[in-house]
């Protein structure tokens, strides 16, 4: 009985030490084509990504904002990511693709942005609560 006792408190403890802290709503943010950088002490929880317009039907990367042939881009850290999942054309052919799944989380000192004005990303903020 001892024993378990003894196991059950170092247990305890050995949890407790290895908390991240928790997260309180702090407000919500839209990013849109300025680098936003997530703040110190913050988490971001990217809920979606809404783009302006936009039919796909052709290839390549977008020539302008003005290109509605093609799905755009949003940046976390510099690096493109296209919201894509099932792309349906003509007939019974479809094309699926991977898509990148929301929601996705972002730590302090990452940075997010889109490629045109009229998208945004839907963004929680939280506090980290130690």
């Amino acid at each position: 009985m001892r024993k378990t006792y003894l196991f059950f408190i170092l247990n305890l403890f050995a949890c407790g030490t290895f908390a991240q802290g928790n997260l309180q709503f702090n407000q919500v943010v839209i990013v849109s084509t300025t680098d936003l950088t997530v703040p110190a002490g913050k988490v971001w929880k990217v809920e979606s990504y809404q783009q302006q317009q936009v039919g796909i039907t052709g290839n390549g990367t977008i020539a302008s904002c003005s290109d509605l042939t093609r799905s755009r881009p949003y940046y976390i850290d510099n690096n493109p990511f296209y919201c894509i999942e099932g792309i349906g054309y003509g007939g019974s052919n479809m094309v699926v693709t991977a898509g990148n799944p929301f929601p996705f989380w972002l730590k302090a000192g990452q940075t997010s942005r889109t490629t045109c004005g009229g998208d945004f990303l839907s963004v929680l903020e939280f506090n980290i609560i130690p």
